[in-house]
């Protein structure tokens, strides 16, 4: 048995006990001996999965997996109200069609839907990008408070993925200024050669952006004109879904 599937032996022990647990009881249920058992709930201490109020006293569950909770929470709400709106996005624009979710420095795709058509893009669900040269991920930087938004600045490299990748900080934040005011993001080849991108936010109740739609597809059916038409295409999906969310659009 792996270290790792010792320490999932340790937390499942967690999820079937409403009370704190002592390192003794835990070796005992989970069949380990003390000294690994110490290890291994050490590590999960360290990892902030699980908490120890004092030496000495006993184990629970930390708030960490409340985090996860929430997240799924968001990625199935928003997906379920999204998915028939950009699903006829997708029909009407003919062109591939993903919602992204930021997930801490960078965006995360949970739902995808491609394009019929033979040259197509793929984006797997699951997968993740960066926020600074991705149009769902300039949607999210766009709409960050000052000092958010210079966090996550800070504690990004902005590599050139292509030639087009923006890598200019004051040019980054003049075009996102850009975004704000429009509502749409374009991704003009910036993280991959070939690719176009254009996206639009979702916001929540609150007025908060919470997800970004986007299409997505080659420069050979993007052209200019074709990005100009998509654009009011995707901003009125975004606004839908928002309005689903129980965002009061004007």
């Amino acid at each position: 048995m792996t270290t790792i599937e010792k320490a999932l032996d340790v937390l499942e022990i967690f999820l079937a006990h409403d009370d704190d647990i002592g390192l003794s009881e835990i070796a005992s249920l989970s069949g380990f001996n003390v000294a690994t058992t110490h290890r291994i709930v050490l590590t999960l201490v360290k990892r902030g999965y699980l908490n120890q109020k004092q030496k000495r006293q006993k184990y629970s569950l930390s708030t960490k997996f409340l985090q996860y909770s929430n997240l799924l929470s968001r990625r199935m709400k928003i997906r379920d109200i999204a998915f028939p709106i950009v699903d006829a996005l997708n029909k009407m624009v003919g062109e591939s069609v993903n919602i992204a979710i930021l997930d801490r420095n960078e965006v995360v795709y949970i739902e995808h839907i491609e394009t019929n058509k033979s040259l197509r893009i793929f984006t797997q669900v699951g997968n993740r990008a960066p926020l600074y040269c991705t149009g769902v991920g300039k949607i999210f930087l766009a709409h960050m408070g000052d000092d958010e938004l210079q966090k996550a600045l800070n504690s990004t490299d902005l590599l050139p993925h292509t030639p087009n990748t923006i890598t200019d900080i004051k040019r980054l934040k003049k075009e996102l200024e850009l975004v704000k005011t429009e509502d749409v993001a374009i991704d003009n080849e910036e993280m991959e050669i070939g690719v176009k991108c254009i996206a639009s936010p979702v916001k929540n109740s609150e007025g908060s952006v919470t997800a970004a739609i986007s299409v997505s597809g080659p420069t050979a059916r993007l052209s200019n004109k074709r990005v100009n038409e998509i654009k009011t295409l995707v901003k009125s999906c975004a606004v839908e879904v928002s309005r689903a969310l129980g965002y009061n659009a004007e």
